[in-house]
């Protein structure tokens, strides 16, 4: 065991270490973050310590870091502005709101009761005791514009949204963050509102046709949310990208990007001849097509591919390069598999087949025992709920009339489920790129990106990470702007986890160590109270090193 002293950003940091011997020779055992000269110094100092009170530290001071890196208090502050008055700013309510959301899924009445026992009031030197209702009139500022249409409906606007938004791209980009991928894609958070603006009854991805949705449209640059849309669930992606693209192409044209080299990266749902003449205009596109469009190369044997990348377990990727007719023009593709797709979407068509036939045989039996029948109408929507979406082309399916009642009817046809099993693995990615201009491994790497927006969603529908839900606003104007504030604050973490990208930490490993981090008021014999942090393990105290979380404790 030893002392060892680090440099980090112009500052030393001392720790304790014991190291171990291995196969592979000396490997570090277990540290301890000690502290800086002054830290130590005060700490041997001290004697008789009473602690009084410990809260948490690492994720708001984390957060806040992250904040003012980005300039994100600041560009709030400025873009919206507020009457002089004492007590918070713009951009610290609406923040306040981010990190509320990061430590658990609180409504704005459970936010304003937390925030006291937060660390945020002592990172601000504040006694603010903010209401829920000043926190959802800050909300509402986001969207709101004070005036009302003829009929009475708040009209709205997303230009200071838009305004925030352009300013944090700049920022981003200004630290180094190449944008060589941007990715798009869309999810809906089915909500228990009544059918308003921004909730819809559509096509639910959590499976919730009962339920009003409300729409998000994601644009990330690697990981890094950018761009956002809110808008009613009954709204198609296509429709949604248009008017998403039109907002990015006019804030890269203003940030002056360079877009020679980028592409922008989405999935076969969004596909048209006109989103795709839009996106070519202005930059590279790299997209899948689904099995319908590219049931001709699909069916080509597997002897023919070749290893083109590796996966995250070091597991082949197989492609086969071709090229494709389609939307208006000629595109450079290739098909590419992987087995443990193959396996997992073959599994997924048994269980799901099995359930569909189970189902309608059961309400046959049903019928022939002589139960009510119901109505063709109602019979074919409980069809169409029950089949997923991405197999409707697969059964044949439908109602017909018998006995005076209407019976369902499922089959499968043979060449359909040939067709459907020659897929299974196979993904058909196109591109404008030229193979000079972009190897296969790198194509494939371009879409694979792509899983970094899917998993953006993943983490907004996390209650341990940032959940949009439950939404706890009602207004049309609240509503967006809550979801917005969600999507900056996984901004922030994955801004974070960009900073920290040497210590290879997932988005949960990150907050399990952030939230670990406390801190404890301490007060020595005759003294004043002090700030001292708790003793940290290993992997928080690289963090707490990396993120350099020690100078925003209040001396």
């Amino acid at each position: 065991m030893h002392f060892e002293w680090r440099k980090s950003r112009g500052h030393r940091y001392l720790f304790i270490v014991e190291n171990q011997w291995t196969d592979k020779g000396p490997r570090r055992k277990w540290q301890l973050y000690v502290g800086t000269p002054e830290t130590l110094h005060r700490r041997l100092s001290r004697r008789g310590d009473v602690q009084l009170k410990t809260f948490p530290f690492g994720k708001a001071a984390a957060l806040l870091h992250a904040a003012t890196e980005t300039g994100l208090l600041e560009i709030l502050d400025r873009r919206i502005s507020r009457r002089d008055q004492d007590g918070l700013t713009v951009g610290q309510y609406l923040f306040l709101q981010m990190v509320g959301r990061v430590e658990r899924p609180l409504s704005r009445e459970q936010m304003a009761e937390w925030f006291p026992t937060s660390a945020l009031p002592i990172l601000w030197n504040s006694r603010a005791r903010p209401s829920g209702r000043t926190l959802r009139r800050y909300l509402e500022r986001l969207l709101g514009t004070g005036r009302t249409t003829e009929g009475g409906q708040p009209i709205l606007t997303r230009a200071i949204i838009r305004q925030v938004e352009e300013d944090l791209f700049r920022a981003i980009l200004s630290k180094g963050i190449p944008p060589k991928w941007l990715l798009f894609d869309t999810t809906n958070f089915y909500t228990y509102h009544r059918e308003r603006r921004f909730s819809k009854k559509g096509h639910s991805k959590e499976r919730r046709a009962d339920k009003n949705l409300t729409g998000l449209g994601l644009v990330t640059l690697g990981a890094i949310p950018v761009l956002s849309e809110v808008y009613g669930g009954n709204e198609a992606d296509p429709q949604v990208f248009a008017r998403v693209f039109e907002a990015l192409q006019v804030r890269l044209e203003r940030l002056e990007v360079d877009t020679e080299a980028m592409a922008l990266v989405f999935d076969r749902g969004v596909n048209s001849t006109e989103n795709f003449d839009e996106v070519l205009g202005a930059m590279h596109v790299i997209a899948a097509l689904n099995r319908h469009d590219a049931r001709t190369l699909l069916t080509t044997p597997l002897a023919e591919f070749h290893e083109v990348a590796k996966d995250g377990e070091g597991k082949p990727i197989l492609g086969f390069p071709a090229s494709w007719e389609g939307f208006g023009r000629s595109w450079r593709a290739l098909v590419v598999y992987r087995a443990a797709t193959a396996r997992h979407q073959e599994e997924r068509w048994e269980k799901t087949k099995a359930k569909v036939l189970t189902q309608v045989e059961q309400w046959q039996a049903s019928l022939r025992r002589g139960a009510p029948g119901r109505s063709q109408k109602a019979l074919l929507r409980k069809l169409v709920e029950l089949i997923p979406k991405d197999y409707h082309g697969i059964f044949d399916y439908g109602v017909e009339r018998k006995d005076g009642k209407f019976w369902p009817t499922c089959d499968i046809p043979k060449e359909a489920e040939a067709r459907l099993r020659s897929s299974f693995g196979r993904t058909t990615l196109i591109t404008d790129f030229s193979e000079e201009r972009l190897s296969d491994e790198e194509f494939v790497r371009g879409y694979v990106a792509r899983w970094e927006v899917e998993e953006d969603f993943q983490w907004l529908k996390d209650r341990f990470v940032l959940s949009v839900k439950p939404v706890w606003v009602w207004s049309d104007a609240s509503v967006p702007g809550h979801v917005f504030l969600c999507v900056m604050g996984l901004m922030l973490l994955r801004y974070l986890q960009w900073e920290v990208r040497e210590l290879d930490l997932s988005m949960k490993e990150l907050l399990d160590a952030l939230g670990s981090i406390r801190v404890a008021a301490v007060k020595t014999d005759g003294g004043r109270p002090e700030l001292v942090v708790e003793s940290m393990n290993r992997h928080q105290a690289r963090v707490f090193e990396e993120l350099h979380l020690g100078k925003l404790i209040p001396r």
